[in-house]
Parts: C-alpha cells; structure tokens; sequence
C-alpha cells in the first residue's frame, strides 16, 4: 500500500556490531568516587522527551508501509536527543513514537539507566514499562532493583519489588528494601514505602514510609537526628526539622532531649533580600533539672546586615543569654563556653571613595561574676565616627586625612562616665618607585573630655593636644634562584620606621576603652602603641626591620616568607594605662617570623618574640602541617603567650587499613597541666557509607571541670546522616579539616 505520513521523523537505518548492552550500564559511572560526577538538572517541560530526528543502527531493518513500522534486529541502537536505546530487537511505530524492544534492552537518558528483559517506551512522551529491572541513577550514583518500572514521564518514576542503595555493583553494606519506590525530578525526592534498612545484611530498621533527597535542592523535612552522651547532658537526642519557608528565608527548629536535664528547644531562622540578611538563633529550655531552682533558661542571638545603596549599610550584632552559666552548660565549645562578654551592637555605615562614616550603639551583657566592676566594658551609647583620606594632584602629590570620633561612654555604679571628642588630622607626602618607598608625615591629635562622676580634684574637662612624626622607609631588591629545585625570585626588603611623639600629660584622662596592642610585627610600624584614644603613647623611636621572600617565577605563588625585626628606643617610655610603670629599656624585643609552603601537602609557620633584657621568650608559635586530602592531614602546633601559659596541639586523621582511618586530636595546656581538648576515634566505611565513633573530653570554662561525651555518627550517601554533627566537630578542631560541602 502507499506510505502514510510519518507521525516522527524518519528513522535511517544503519549496520553496527552487535554487543553485550548490560556490560554498559555502568560505564562511565564514578564508582570509586566518593561523590557523583555527573549533574543532573531539574527537568524542563520537554525533560527527557524526544523532538529531533531518531537514529537507528542495527543488523537488519524491515518496514511495513501499511502500519508505518519499523522492525530492527542483531545490535540495535536507537537514539533521539539525549536518550538511547539498545537492545536484540525493537518494533517502532512511526506513528506514535512507541516502541517495543526485547533482549538485553538498555535505555539510557541523563537521569535513568535501565536494563531490562523488555520494555515499551515512548520516545515523545519519555513514558514507558519495564519488568525484571536494573536502574541506574547517575545523578547521585545510586542503584537497585525492581520487579517492574513505570516511567510516567521526563520528571517521575514508580518502582516495585526494589532494592536501592549507593553502594557500588557488588556491595551491599547497606540497602535499602521497599514495597514501592516513587522518584520525583522535579521535587528533588524519593519517597519508599514500607521500606527496610538492612546493614551487612542484616536488617536494623522498618519505615512505613521513607522521604529522602535526590538532589541538593532544600526542602521542607526532618534533618538528621543527632544523638550521643555526655558528662553534662546524659543521654542527648536532637531532632531538627526544617521548614523552606520561601526561597529567601527559612526556619529550623530543633526539640531537644537531655535525660539529666529535660527538653530543649532551639530555633534558627534565616533570611535574604536583596537589601538584607541575617540570623536568630534563640533556646529555651522551661526547667533544668541540673539548675538550682526550676526557673527558665534561654539564649538568644540576632545578626542582620543590610545594604541600602552601594555606599549605605546597617549591621545589627545581638547576644542574650538568661544566667551567667548558660554557656558553660550548653555551649558546643571551650571558646564558646569561655566567654566572659557577650556583644549586642547595632551599627550605620557609610562608605564613599574618599570618606566613610558610622555611628554605632554598643553594650555588652558580662557573664563571668568574677570580674569586678571596675574591670567591665563600658557602653558607648553613641560612637560616631568619620574618617577622610585623599590627595590633591600635581607632581607632588600631598596626601591629606581626618580621623574623628564622638563616644558618650557609659557604665553603672557610681564610675566615671562621660564623653570623648577625638580629632586627628594628617599629612604625607609619599614618594613611592618599584625599588623603594619614603613616607613623611605629620599629624595633630586632639582630644577633649566631658566627664561625670570624676575623682575629686581631678579636672572634668580635661583636653590633650599631641603632635605625630612619622618617616617610613624601605627598600626592595631581588634576584634569580630556586627553591627546592624550582626556579624562583628571592626579595631582600630592609624597612626602617622612625617616630616621635612628644610627651602630653594625661593623668586626669581616664581609661574607658584603652588597652595595649599585643607585640607584633604590625606594631613596630603604628604611631600609638595604645589601640584607642584614652592614651596617645609617648614616642621617640626607630623600628627596624627586615623581610625576605621566595616567589615561585612562574606562578608567582609565595613559597617562604621570613622576617625579623625590633624597636630602638631612644628615650623612656612615661605615657602608660594607670598602675604600669615607666618603661626605661633601650630595645624592643625581637621578633621574628616564618611561613613555608614545602610543597602542595606540608606547610609550615613560627613566630618568636625574645625579650633580649631579661633573656626570655615572650611569645612563640611552631606550626607543621600535612595536608593530601581529608584522610591524609597531620598537624602539630606550639603556643606560648606572655611567656607563661604555654600548649601544644596535637592533630591527625589518618587510614589504618583500606576502609579505616584513625581521628585524634590532643589540645595540653603545659602551664597549667592539664587536658583542653582531646579527642580520639575511628572512621570505618568507604563512599556510600561511613560509621564514626569519638571520645572527647573537654574542658567547661576557666575551673577544671571536664566534660566526657561519646560522639556517633553514622552517614548513608543518598539517605543522610544520623547523630552528632562530626564534620563541624572535625573541622573546628583539627587544622586542616575540611567539610565536604565547603
């Protein structure tokens, strides 16, 4: 009869070898990778349906004129767009674009592959059914079973009979057994129904229904549970569940169970617009059975940060907590837990290419009852701040600034309170080329005082004006040479600081928010070595200091970085914070600091400050580190500070076998002799699954209690994680570490 007009496009028939489709279904697929290689998008309206022409190769090809179809035999492949087809025979009908196909069948589209002993599937529609399954998901490298398969479309798909899990062809740790299996593209989801959990075969879990992710997509649900035991909590059980409230904000909230102490509730809330972002983090717990008392218990924290215009910005920085002990019960950490000051700012900003300024509203809720009064922060309720910096044109190019500040200081008790004026204009003129740099400058600082409740006879106005001389210079030379057989540029870079200040009296002046700068190498080059405006040091004096560099030539990537340097006093030091004496020394101590990187794993840094007046090391720091991938890192660190409180971090994630790596962390205070951190365990498991275990014990607060917990965590890849979170664990306290998701 005469050819019908064809319902598709034509399809061109083709010899090709035949082969064993099932040895393709899992080519390509990343297997020994701990995560998917292939991305897989959310489907669009067309998904995986096919609009071009269709391609066929086969052995042989018979059409039939009068039903417009096409039957192929002996290695068939058919393709159309993104989807293929490969199986011993297949019927197409022209018309419609279905097709019947038997014998080792294998379809592939970017989110499926499926090997079955038939199939009837339409090309157009992306629907089809399927019987004795094996699927494939390339997208989250997942795989399974199923007695039959339904493909309703580009989007979803139901199973029956399955088996699920992502482990590779051949490993089963772990599965995942259900009565039916619906995968939905579109929602990011699959959901099981009557489902067990087996683990090496054995079954530890039955689930009615089981809703898990497909993709990375957020969405409303419970979130891993967490679970472990500790000294301060006993038995500790949270349950957070997550609300995608909309695309730009959401909620988690968090019940829980402590069988020493009740039940918690904690929340986090975050948004972001295109002017504004932030955080609120609150807990509240009714009764603490380990408080005295039965009243309530809480925290709360708010962070905001806004853009109004390029130039105009708001900051919000809020903290609460209901007792002095709140933290040291509940806080994840020793510097969480440690803290004697909790910040509550709210903040202006206005940055323009030549000037900026503020205006900040700042108190702090003191949680340590063992600092006097005298020794608390005080309130600054406002601080306005501008600052200038420009330069007027020509050959000479002067440089001029203002640095101002108002701060109405305030504190309660019967303590002096009042307000700062603080001005502070410059001049420079540098002069700067590629081999050297010369900085005169000259400032005026004024400051002036309105006080209330000062000591008697003591003024209440008290003002102080201070001239500033400062002449930075430094040199710059370099030359050819290599490191560690790597052909490199060292640098030779001399620098000399000379700076005087005069000597203001400032014994009526109080100190409401002046301390002193710790010794660094940043300090040899400031103009005050107070860090505000309550004390302006006097000064007459030269720092010196030299640098060295190795930069990689062809990168420019810098391989070492050494410097050393002090300060030459030439006259005493009288300005100092109330209850310090004058100091008459005639150096600085020195201070010298490394940084190496070896090559792409070892890293290294130190830094030594010694006090060549009395012999002594001040402050030290060692650091070697080893880094080729999160199971191979090993650190080892030193501190000292203010030469007495000294301690040593010790690190290391390490494999002990082919699916084992061993985790250790020892933090030692020497000065005190006693345990800060520490915390051992083993991580078993490869790819689709890992089971960590981890003893820890930590220090609560500045006493020597220590807390004992047992940490455990068990991750299924594609399912989840259940209890503690050990990656923020691991990558807070070892150097290094890295989350996979960061």
């Amino acid at each position: 009869g005469p050819v019908g007009a064809a319902a598709t496009p034509p399809v061109a028939a083709t010899s090709a070898p035949g082969e064993d489709n099932l040895d393709l279904l899992d080519q390509g697929m990343a297997w020994r990778s701990c995560r998917p290689e292939v991305t897989v998008s959310p489907p669009t309206q067309a998904g995986a349906a096919g609009a071009g022409p269709v391609e066929a190769f086969s052995d042989s090809a018979e059409f039939d004129q009068l039903s417009n179809q096409v039957l192929l035999a002996g290695g068939v492949v058919l393709t159309q767009d993104t989807q293929e087809l490969r199986a011993r025979e297949v019927r197409y009908d022209r018309n419609t674009g279905v097709l019947q196909a038997s014998g080792d069948v294998l379809l592939t589209r970017p989110d499926l592959r499926l090997a079955a002993g038939q199939i009837e599937y339409s090309l157009p529609g992306g629907t089809g059914t399927a019987r004795q399954v094996r699927y494939r998901l390339p997208g989250i490298l997942a795989r399974g079973t199923a007695e039959k398969a339904e493909l309703l479309g580009p989007a979803t798909s139901e199973y029956s009979e399955i088996s699920y899990s992502t482990c590779p062809p051949g490993n089963d740790d772990w599965q995942l057994a259900a009565e039916r299996l619906e995968l939905d593209r579109a929602e990011g989801l699959g959901t099981a129904h009557n489902a067990t959990l087996s683990l090496a075969g054995v079954p530890v879990m039955y689930l009615p229904t089981l809703t898990f992710p497909i993709d990375d997509r957020r969405r409303s649900g419970l979130l891993v549970p967490s679970a472990g035991y500790s000294d301060r909590h006993g038995f500790d059980l949270s349950l957070p569940y997550y609300f995608n409230l909309a695309p730009n904000y959401d909620l988690t909230l968090t019940p829980r169970l402590m069988s020493d102490r009740g039940i918690l509730l904690g929340g986090e809330f975050r948004f972001l617009t295109t002017q504004h972002r932030g955080e609120i983090h609150a807990s509240y717990i009714p009764s603490d059975q380990r408080a005295s008392g039965t009243a309530s218990r809480g925290s709360l924290a708010i962070r905001t940060s806004s853009r109004f215009t390029p130039e105009l910005g708001a900051s919000t920085n809020i903290n609460y907590v209901s007792d002095d002990d709140f933290l040291s019960d509940f806080g994840p950490d020793l510097e969480t837990y440690s803290r004697s000051h909790l910040k509550r700012s709210a903040e202006v900003h206005y940055r323009a290419r030549r000037w900026s300024a503020s205006a900040e509203a700042l108190q702090f809720q003191t949680i340590d009852p063992g600092i006097p009064g005298s020794s608390r922060p005080y309130a600054t309720l406002p601080r306005v701040r501008f600052d200038l910096a420009d330069q007027t044109g020509g050959e000479l190019p002067l440089q001029y600034g203002l640095d101002a500040e108002f701060v109405n200081f305030r504190k309660s008790g019967g303590f002096v309170q009042g307000r700062r004026l603080d001005l502070k204009p410059s001049l420079s003129l540098p002069r700067r080329e590629a081999w050297y740099h010369l900085i005169p400058r000259v400032a005026l600082r004024y400051t002036r005082y309105q006080l209330d409740g000062q000591a008697g006879g003591l003024d209440t106005g008290p003002d102080r004006l201070t001239p500033i001389f400062s002449l930075d210079g430094g040199l710059y030379f370099d030359r050819q040479t290599s490191w560690l057989g790597r052909p490199a540029t060292q640098t030779l870079e001399p620098r000399a600081y000379y700076l005087f200040v005069p000597r203001e009296n400032q014994d009526d002046i109080p100190v409401f928010d002046t301390t002193r700068y710790n010794f660094s190498l940043a300090s040899l080059f400031r103009d005050n070595r107070f860090n505000s405006a309550d004390r302006q040091a006097d000064a007459n004096q030269l720092a010196l200091a030299v640098t060295s560099r190795f930069n990689d030539t062809a990168s420019g990537r810098e391989l070492l970085r050494a410097s050393l340097g002090g300060i030459v006093y030439l006259s005493d030091r009288e300005i100092q914070l109330p209850g310090r004496p004058v100091e008459t020394e005639d150096t600085s101590p020195l201070i010298g600091t490394v940084s190496a990187r070896l090559n792409r794993q070892w890293r290294s840094r130190g830094q030594l400050v010694w006090n060549p007046d009395s012999n002594q090391i001040e402050q030290a720091l060692a650091r070697a580190s080893y880094r080729r991938d999160n199971d191979h890192i090993f650190s080892a660190a030193y501190r000292l500070r203010n030469t007495t409180s000294s301690q040593t971090d010790l690190a290391a994630i390490w494999p002990i076998g082919e699916r084992t790596r061993a985790i250790a962390r020892w933090n030692y205070s020497l000065s005190e002799r006693r345990n800060l951190d520490a915390l051992a365990g083993i991580e078993y498991g490869k790819c689709c699954w890992k089971l960590r275990a981890l003893l820890r014990q930590q220090v609560r607060g500045t006493n020597d209690n220590q807390d004992l917990s047992l940490l455990l965590q068990l991750e299924l890849r594609g399912l989840g994680k259940l209890g503690d979170n050990i990656d923020n664990v691991l990558k807070d306290g070892i150097y290094g570490y890295r989350r996979e998701h960061d």
